[in-house]
């Protein structure tokens, strides 16, 4: 009987002991593994990735901007930059009331925190009662009352661009019809301390039939 005894107690703190190993997988050292560091799922961590920068306490230097014009199609018409590269046509001539503006923005040392296009229009019409002309100005995005600038220690992307396929304003003709239009096409970079790029206009015509 008592050896029955002692070999059901020596089974028990076997059994016990398993239970401790199991819920202490630190080890001998008693402590819990330390967490992944918060980079762990990208390929090499944010801080060696080459397509974004940290935006700096201290950003003297404003990004670079592209405009680029191009047929519905996509075909370049005309291109420029800021600060200036090279020259550019005084005036593109469309064959269509349509065109595609693309806005490249670049810092490797801020990050750019925002591109725009921009578009103006004088719409000449004409009427019965002769001709007339209606103006319009668009912004993509649409401008903002607050500056744009991010927090130092942000991270930002070097390169940002923006495309849009623009219409001309046919539909401005409000009882006439569509003469011409002549416009101005630009664009624009923010970097992420808040220091701006703004492009020379690309001006274009369009005549209609």
């Amino acid at each position: 009987m008592k050896t029955r005894v002692l070999l059901l107690l020596a089974l028990l703190l076997a059994g016990c002991g398993d239970d401790d190993a199991t819920e202490n997988p630190a080890g001998e050292a008693g402590q819990a593994s330390p967490a992944p560091p918060p980079d762990a799922g990208t390929q090499a961590g944010h801080g060696a990735d080459p397509g974004r920068v940290v935006v700096p306490e201290h950003d003297p230097s404003p990004p670079s901007a592209t405009i680029t014009l191009a047929r519905a199609d996509g075909t370049t018409l005309a291109e420029t930059s800021q600060p200036e590269q090279g020259s550019h046509p005084d005036t593109v001539t469309l064959d269509e009331p349509a065109l595609r503006g693309t806005t490249t923005g670049h810092d490797a040392d801020g990050g750019v925190a925002r591109v725009r296009v921009s578009l103006r229009e004088e719409i000449d019409c004409r009427a019965a009662d002769g001709a007339y002309r209606r103006l319009r100005t668009r912004y993509f995005p649409p401008p903002q009352v607050e500056r744009i600038r991010s927090s130092p220690g942000a991270r930002l992307p070097t390169r940002a661009r923006r495309s849009l396929p623009l219409s001309l304003s046919e539909e401005r003709c409000h009882g006439g019809r569509l003469a011409a239009v002549h416009g101005e096409l630009w664009g624009e970079a923010i970097n992420g301390s808040g220091l701006e790029a703004v492009t020379p206009h690309l001006r274009f015509v369009y005549e209609a039939d």
